[in-house]
């Protein structure tokens, strides 16, 4: 079992995230262990834990102390006879992407319009691109939703305050297709799983009670019962205020990094600075949430 006393949590300065140091996820972590775990994901939104060197078993294993893990809709981007592991990856065999090359390349939430979304996603780094003097490419930017509410003003606020906007998986994609160039197929089955979802437009965290929010340009597609050019440009400037700098954390990652995002406290960006010839490959897993209230 990992002993508690050798944990510390790290706060990174941002409006988010902390690395949790002394941890073996190699090992069962005892009930304390992991109740701290925990506590500093709810409060951070955004943990990480250097060094990692974990077995796809262990990567599931870890998950499944926060919840039910979630198989993705991607079925064909999967792990093969791993279903619960996503792979996230710009390699290719037989001239086709083994993964999702196009995952997190547009700001967003995970899977924001299925009716009860994720609680978190725990991305497991095995291959980071590099540039030719050995730097580091491929980060992801992490933006508090938390940070953002209360700083919002308290006119915009008041004036959204109980509204739901209308999540579209297929505007996700159609806004990812001409943000950066789709790499995957969307069938009908995908559409048929992810319909039209609405959400409230400021999220309550189901832990801490911290309101969120929980509104992407491109892929909320519009606020009910609010006309959409009055509603259009609403969405607009809540989430250009969300992913502002002051509210960010950016992660560079380093091989053996397992990193966990709270997809009610936080939206994420992956910086795609690199390029075909220079391999990335992320082992993700995704833990299912609750209803958004």
């Amino acid at each position: 079992m990992q002993a508690v006393e050798n944990i510390s949590v790290v706060p990174t300065g941002a409006a988010l995230g902390a690395q949790i140091r002394g941890v073996d996820l190699a090992r069962d972590l005892d009930a304390e262990t992991f109740r701290r775990v925990e506590e500093a994901f709810d409060h951070y939104g955004v943990i990480f834990f250097r060094g990692q060197d974990i077995t796809v078993a262990q990567q599931i294993a870890f998950a499944r102390r926060f919840g039910e893990v979630e198989i993705n809709v991607n079925t064909q981007a999967c792990l093969p006879g791993h279903p619960e592991i996503l792979l996230v990856t710009n390699i290719r065999e037989n001239g086709r992407y083994i993964g999702l090359a196009d995952a997190g390349t547009t700001w967003h939430t995970d899977m924001s319009a299925y009716a009860c979304p994720p609680r978190c996603s725990i991305l497991y780094a095995k291959e980071i691109p590099v540039a030719a003097d050995g730097a580091a490419l491929g980060d992801t930017i992490f933006a508090s939703s938390a940070a953002a509410h209360d700083a919002l003003d308290p006119g915009i606020r008041g004036r959204l305050e109980g509204r739901r906007s209308t999540h579209s998986y297929l505007a996700k994609m159609n806004a990812r297709r001409a943000a950066v160039g789709l790499t995957r197929e969307i069938t009908a089955e995908h559409l048929a799983k992810t319909p039209p979802t609405a959400h409230p437009v400021f999220r309550t965290h189901p832990v801490t009670g911290r309101k969120c929010i929980y509104v992407t340009e491109g892929e909320c597609t519009g606020i009910e019962g609010m006309p959409e050019a009055e509603a259009l440009p609403l969405l607009s400037e809540l989430h250009r205020h969300l992913i502002s700098p002051r509210f960010q954390y950016r992660h560079q990652w380093r091989v053996g990094d397992v990193l966990m995002w709270d997809n009610c406290s936080c939206q994420h960006l992956a910086v795609r600075d690199y390029g075909e010839d220079q391999r990335r490959l992320m082992h993700r897993v995704t833990v299912n949430g609750s209803v958004p209230f």
